[in-house]
């Protein structure tokens, strides 16, 4: 996940998480606006401070997929896929053959 997916997320769980706390604690509008928006200023800031740090540690290098070996990964997986389904409709295929063969067994 990206990050700004994580700090639009912090925003909008923020929001709510303030909107809850501040109508359970308070009863006037104003404090309860405030309230909502010092819940969703802090947790942004929170989530800003752990993304700045992960941007800091991280090395882009070893973060970068492996298209090749993905690529040879996910071909091996879709040939197996087909041999699996051609099994199995030659499975079905020999199936409805026994059963067709078995009602004109039971016709005679």
């Amino acid at each position: 996940m990206k990050q700004d997916n994580y700090m639009s997320f912090s925003i909008v769980a923020g929001f709510f998480i303030g909107l809850i706390i501040s109508i359970i604690k308070f009863n006037t509008p104003e404090l309860i606006i405030l309230c909502t928006i010092i819940c969703t200023i802090s947790l942004y800031l929170i989530v800003i401070f752990c993304v700045s740090f992960y941007m800091m540690f991280i090395d882009y290098n070893e973060t970068k997929l492996n298209t090749d070996k993905l690529d040879s990964t996910l071909d091996y997986y879709l040939n197996e896929f087909d041999k699996r389904e051609k099994e199995i409709l030659s499975v079905r295929k020999y199936l409805k053959h026994s059963i067709s063969s078995l009602n004109d067994n039971r016709e005679e």
